[in-house]
């Protein structure tokens, strides 16, 4: 614990009046804080990663999977919903943010929809089926978020002491 002792040193003429305070255990409450900062840090990128990959989860079952049996044969050939990939990206001043994406080359045209041709005609349009989008909205009306930041405000808590 800190402890602050003011001393009042009054001028033999009562002209001059000053007040010097003095601060013992400054030193530990500093180390004590930059260990609560790194912890802090830690903690955060640690249930960010909890709740992304819960996100993650999500959108790749939500993935629709290809029923032709060309996906495979002719190269190896993975299924979009083994391609999502996340990262945490440090946006520096303690903020953190969560990136998740598909790689494949096929996935914004079966999110968003595309035009079909055939010998450079176009005969149609494919809808896109936008089941990320419809994932990440449901995901953020559901109550997981808040239930992780709660676990992440009690442990934060906890290591506080």
């Amino acid at each position: 614990m800190s402890s602050i002792a003011s001393r009042r040193n009054v001028a033999s003429r009562g002209e001059d009046m000053s007040e010097s305070i003095q601060f013992s255990g400054l030193d530990e409450f500093r180390a004590k804080l930059m260990d609560v900062s790194k912890e802090y840090s830690d903690t955060a990128e640690k249930h960010l990663n909890a709740v992304g990959n819960k996100l993650k989860r999500k959108a790749k079952d939500a993935t629709p999977v290809s029923d032709r049996d060309a996906v495979g044969k002719r190269k190896k050939l993975k299924h979009m919903k083994d391609m999502w990939k996340s990262r945490i990206v440090d946006k520096g001043d303690n903020d953190l943010e969560y990136h998740l994406r598909n790689v494949s080359h096929r996935f914004h045209f079966v999110e968003n929809g595309h035009a079909v041709k055939v010998h450079g005609h176009v005969v149609g349009y494919y809808q896109g089926q936008h089941f990320f989008a419809k994932t990440v909205k449901e995901f953020q009306s559901s109550d997981e978020m808040n239930k992780e930041m709660e676990k992440f405000m009690k442990e934060v808590k906890k290591k506080m002491g």
